[in-house]
């Protein structure tokens, strides 16, 4: 079967199944950073294989040596959209116009900071880190793009008796600055992602997906102890857009992709 077939066959396919609880996330895309391995020998046939598996969305993180241009219509031949994708922080404090000039190229509904380095990570730095976010947010909205961050498990280490995920989102401004939670990282950095969420209701946008033993380790979703059911359920009431499967070091990537789509389309598929 060739590209224009194989893609005309998958727009034709019945619809995976909704979810019957009220969730907002609907069917999940896959954050690229998880197949990277297999990106980087083989672009194409990846991206072929994440459709056949039943994506429809991706989220970025690179476009592995080609342009923007060039990039996006290997997307559009297989039916996929990049609603998203990652710019490290330095382009926040660098050529931000061309970050957002790439993202509207690819098609990116947002752009998300998944990282700071080691040396922003103080009081004060976080505070300055708040100030650039602002910038990079009211920027990306005269784009059309929203733009949000990325936690992991430091943004949830105390520091001078302050959170700083907490003083993130507080030091930001709520039109302009989006959390994308990944709930592993709540989860792993000792709490509990519903009163995140909770608290603070119309920043998280987007979530990350990935499972956690009980034992603190990493694995493919429906494998852990992570209660998605309760989670992504309560989403519904929240401003939650997209979810993303991701996992960062997964023996097979490509192997932990579909299961991990399967688990969550079987597990809350009418």
């Amino acid at each position: 079967m060739d590209r224009r077939s194989f893609v005309a066959a998958l727009s034709a396919a019945p619809f995976l199944g909704c979810f019957s609880r009220p969730v907002t996330v609907g069917r999940p895309g896959v954050q690229l950073y998880t197949v990277r391995d297999a990106m980087s020998g083989d672009v194409s046939g990846t991206l072929a294989t994440l459709a056949e598996i039943g994506y429809l969305e991706v989220e970025m993180a690179g476009t592995y040596g080609m342009t923007p241009t060039s990039f996006r219509r290997l997307l559009d031949e297989f039916g996929l959209r990049a609603v998203s994708g990652h710019a490290d922080f330095a382009e926040v404090r660098g050529d931000w116009q061309r970050t957002l000039d790439d993202a509207v190229e690819l098609g990116h509904d947002m752009i998300v900071v998944p990282w700071l380095p080691e040396e922003v990570r103080t009081p004060d730095g976080y505070r300055a880190v708040a100030d650039d976010l602002n910038r990079a947010g009211e920027a990306a909205r005269r784009m059309g793009i929203r733009f949000g961050y990325h936690n992991h498990q430091f943004e949830f280490d105390p520091m001078d008796g302050v959170i700083p995920m907490a003083l993130l989102l507080d030091e930001t401004d709520g039109s302009l600055v989006d959390w994308q939670m990944d709930i592993y990282w709540v989860v792993d950095g000792g709490h509990e992602p519903l009163e995140w969420l909770d608290r603070y209701s119309a920043r998280v946008t987007s979530v990350h997906i990935k499972d956690r033993s009980a034992q603190g380790a990493m694995v493919d979703v429906g494998d852990g102890v992570i209660d998605f059911e309760r989670i992504l359920g309560a989403a519904a009431a929240h401003e939650v857009r997209h979810s993303f499967i991701e996992h960062d070091n997964p023996a097979d990537s490509l192997v932990t992709v579909r299961r991990s789509f399967d688990y969550l389309m079987q597990e809350f598929a009418q």
